[in-house]
Order: C-alpha cells, then sequence, then structure tokens
C-alpha cells in the first residue's frame, strides 16, 4: 500500500521529510536576516539581533529535516530521532496508550497542529510527535490513520 507520510523500506515504514519546504524556509530566513542587518541602521542593535533570530530559525528549519521515525510492525517498535543532535529511543507497541492532537489557535483560527503518540514507558507519560500540520487538523488526522494502519490497531 502507498501512504503519503511515510516510506516503506522492507518491513520497516520511515517517515518521509520534506526537505525542499524545509529549504525555502532556510532561504526565507536568510533572506529576512539579511534584510533586516542591511536595512535597519547599525548604531540600532535590534537589526543585528534581529538578524540572528532569523538565523537561528533558519537553523531550526534545517534541523528538523533530521527528525527520523521508524515503524517496523513485525518487529513491534517505533524508533524515533527528534534531530541529529539527539540520541535515538526505541518504544515497543505495547507500550502505545494512544494518540494525541495538539491544536494552537490565534483568535479561532487554527495556526498548527501536531501529532503524538502517547507512550507508557518505565511508568512515564512519553509524548513521541509524529508530524505537524499548518491551518487545521487534516493533514495530521491523516498521518494517524496511515500510522494506525501501519501499526495493525484501531484507534482506542
Amino acid at each position: 500500500m502507498n501512504y503519503r507520510y511515510f516510506i516503506q523500506e522492507g518491513n520497516r515504514f520511515h517517515l518521509k521529510t520534506s526537505m525542499p519546504v524545509a529549504m525555502i524556509r532556510f532561504i526565507a530566513c536568510l533572506v529576512i536576516a539579511a534584510a533586516l542587518y542591511f536595512i535597519i541602521p547599525q548604531e540600532k542593535k535590534i537589526g543585528l539581533w534581529g538578524a540572528g533570530l532569523f538565523v537561528v530559525f533558519g537553523l531550526i528549519n534545517l534541523l528538523r529535516t533530521t527528525k527520523k521515525l521508524v515503524i517496523d510492525p513485525y518487529a513491534r517498535v517505533i524508533k524515533h530521532k527528534n534531530n541529529i543532535l539527539n540520541g535515538e529511543v526505541e518504544y515497543r507497541f505495547d507500550e502505545f496508550e494512544q494518540f494525541y492532537v495538539l491544536v494552537t489557535k490565534y483568535v479561532f483560527i487554527p495556526m498548527d497542529s501536531t501529532a503524538f503518540f502517547i507512550f507508557n514507558k518505565n511508568g512515564k507519560e512519553k509524548r513521541v510527535p509524529i508530524i505537524v500540520g499548518l491551518f487545521g487538523s487534516q493533514k495530521v488526522q491523516k498521518a494517524i490513520n496511515e500510522v494506525s494502519d501501519i501499526m495493525n490497531i484501531a484507534e482506542k
């Protein structure tokens, strides 16, 4: 079966990364940083601080492309690595409790939504992000449906 958010390699399903979107965001952040630096006079330090902030935003966007999420339905494990700076963590299907969707709104307008796995690992609740969608929750719901299908579970 073909999935929109996952690529199958053998028995494993890997979350697709959106490198082109991240590169566009990175370049946009660098352009904004350059504009702030060159437009605001040097005497006002806010231009330098604003430029630095947008460079950091750009780097964070690139860092997001190193996220790794692998679902292995035969071994019944999920491997998650938030980015290249973090270590990989393995969760068992038996530790899975539910899915959780967090929607951020601004004046009644949904800005973004994030789908999470909720695991009970050694008695502690762990939230593992799956995917982020902008301006609504349809994308994250579709991702949750794919994950449910891959894990061969009915939503609880």
